[in-house]
């Protein structure tokens, strides 16, 4: 893949370019294998040296790890919404106010409406001022997020920024749930939005319905007259390992997030495609 990658950039010389690999199977499964590539890595970049010096050069996952245990703590799913990333400016504007302004954005809220939006100002607006225009600027419609090479402006948090909560990084002060009967309400409640997602998606037939089984973790934050509750439960009959945020609001209770399953899965999902193999459990498993 990497050999690939190569080829492309060393053709077409003198005409602008983007190119894109991801090795969904490196690392997706254990974070162990990862590491069985570094040499690789190691050597890509330094025979591209030359080229990677004119580039932006963008080195990411599209989230943290969800298996190996890593979603027994609360800190584990909280590395699954913090992907790794790293951003190499082109040689000429290292140490330059362009560098720091990505210093400053490693310190802040970042979200993948900005890694987006920094793409699209890289595409139709840098290239005029040479790729060193640091002043804000509002790229819509091309896109919602802010550019990583410019200042942003506003409160950045999980109220203004448009991103679900389960996607928030910020550190708010939050208690844990003590009431079992609120925790099985809860849990009763994520299951049957579940189930309602999965009929709405037409796979009502496919997958079996799920119901609770018990509450893992659970963990509550005051939002004015509203109460947010993050939750991570146990459904059955597939044992999956499931969390969600809830809102409790004056007139009922409201899901604010996706669906996220943690740990393996095995083959429980094979009767339908993704996206929603995750989610689902087929009456019988394919051997």
């Amino acid at each position: 893949m990497l050999d690939y990658y190569e080829k492309f950039m060393n053709s077409y010389p003198g005409v602008p370019k983007i190119a894109q690999v991801w090795p969904t199977i490196l690392a997706h499964d254990d974070v162990n294998t990862l590491y069985h590539a570094d040499s690789h890595f190691l050597k890509f970049l330094k025979r591209n040296k030359k080229n990677l010096d004119n580039s932006f050069f963008f080195f990411l996952s599209d989230h943290g790890p969800r298996s190996g245990g890593m979603e027994k703590v609360r800190l584990g799913r909280y590395e699954n919404r913090n992907p790794f990333l790293v951003v190499v400016l082109p040689k000429y504007l290292r140490k330059t106010a362009v560098q720091e302004q990505l210093r400053e954005k490693s310190l802040q809220l970042m979200t993948h409406f900005d890694l987006h939006a920094t793409f699209m100002d890289i595409l139709h607006f840098q290239p005029e001022a040479n790729f060193m225009d640091t002043s804000h600027r509002d790229v819509l419609p091309h896109s919602k997020g802010s550019s990583l090479l410019r200042e942003w402006k506003g409160p950045r948090n999980c109220n203004s920024l448009p991103i679900p909560w389960d996607y928030c990084l910020c550190q708010y002060e939050k208690e844990d749930v003590d009431d079992k009967a609120l925790e099985k309400k809860l849990g009763t409640f994520i299951a049957g939005k579940l189930n309602e997602f999965l009929e709405k998606e037409g796979f009502a037939s496919q997958c079996i319905r799920q119901q609770y089984g018990e509450t893992l973790d659970a963990q509550k934050m005051q939002l004015g007259e509203n109460t947010l509750y993050s939750m991570l439960v146990k459904l059955k009959p597939s044992e999956g390992k499931f969390s969600a945020e809830v809102l409790e609001t004056p007139s009922g209770l409201k899901l604010v997030s996706h669906f996220t399953r943690w740990g393996w899965y095995g083959k429980q999902g094979d009767c339908v495609l993704d996206p929603p193999r995750p989610l689902c459990h087929c009456p019988t498993p394919k051997e």
